[in-house]
């Protein structure tokens, strides 16, 4: 039987995007392994008032006419305009790691309750109250600090999975089989996630 390996960064449009896919695909029974690759960090921690609060009003503009997903106006006003806004994905990361025991269904449910908040609800990526609700929630307590060694681990291995592949960014959905690996488009189910359970068989 084919296995998957779905590498997302919560705050990541395109992985919004694909959220209901990879939902889709997870409740299908599928085994599927995620790893959170925590892409905005460093260097790729962007300050929405350097510009990129425009650039990615745009991507997001484009998603949204692609996949259906709502990015609200008060994501726009409280996220994408607030000049001193900075896009680090370094909270959720631990709390993804924090969950990452508990499997694809309990991580992808989290993510998915963030980035509501985040595309949505218009809840900035530092407020740290969002993300401990979040996990409380699903019964989880732990400091995310405490998780800081594990959340870095599972984007290490994320990051040598993507340089396998030849791939850069998220998300990167990979189908595993006895033929070998195979990338997989996600914007191709976007349209009717549901689809994306025939892989699977």
């Amino acid at each position: 039987m084919p296995h998957f390996t779905y590498i997302y960064d919560t705050y990541c449009g395109w992985c919004y995007g694909g959220e209901p896919v990879i939902t889709a695909l997870v409740n299908s029974g599928a085994e599927v392994k995620v790893l959170h690759r925590h892409l905005f960090q460093g260097a790729n921690a962007h300050r929405m008032g350097d510009g990129f609060g425009r650039m990615a009003m745009q991507y997001d503009r484009r998603i949204a006419s692609l996949s259906g997903q709502e990015f609200s106006d008060a994501y726009a006003r409280n996220i994408l305009q607030a000049p001193d806004e900075v896009l680090e994905s370094g909270l959720t990361a631990k709390a993804a790691a924090l969950v990452h025991g508990r499997g694809a269904k309990a991580e992808m449910a989290l993510a998915a309750r963030l980035q509501r908040e985040r595309f949505v609800n218009g809840r900035s990526a530092a407020d740290k109250a969002v993300i401990e609700a979040a996990l409380a929630e699903v019964g989880v307590t732990s400091d995310l600090d405490g998780a800081e060694d594990q959340a870095r681990a599972i984007c290490e291995e994320a990051a040598s999975l993507l340089a396998r592949y030849g791939l850069s960014g998220v998300p990167a959905l990979l189908r595993h089989d006895a033929s070998g690996t195979q990338i997989i488009n996600i914007g191709d189910f976007y349209q009717s996630p549901e689809r994306i359970a025939a892989l699977a068989a």
